[in-house]
């Protein structure tokens, strides 16, 4: 499944945690909108950071992917006309192309980069 957590630094150097998922209640995150959740831990708690590129194989072809808010499917995207086309994708915007699947219908593959808060 695509990574759902997303980190915020605060002023007080503290980290706020975001979450969709509901079951991150077990995890000590409160609840503050529909389907958000929050939890502020101190930087040490936190082990390492890496940012995480989502991308999905789709039949034989990578592209970056996301989770599609509405269907809870997985987003597939492209910049590439011909491939788009080959694909079935739509057209959504000038130059971006996208195509909603099954998550049954792909291989998600995560890109781990460290990055640093410094």
């Amino acid at each position: 499944m695509v990574a759902s957590i997303v980190l915020v630094l605060l002023k007080d150097k503290s980290i706020r945690l975001i979450s969709n998922k509901y079951a991150d209640l077990t995890q000590g995150f409160k609840h503050l909108d529909e389907n958000i959740y929050i939890k502020n831990v101190s930087v040490e708690e936190v082990g390492n950071f890496f940012k995480i590129n989502a991308k999905a194989i789709y039949k034989g072809e990578v592209f970056p992917a996301s989770q599609e808010r509405k269907t809870g499917k997985v987003l597939l995207v492209t910049t590439n006309t011909e491939l788009a086309k080959k694909m079935g994708f739509e057209r959504t915007d000038k130059y971006m192309y996208s195509k909603t699947v099954e998550w049954n219908e792909v291989e998600i593959i995560e890109e781990r980069n460290p990055f640093s808060l410094d």
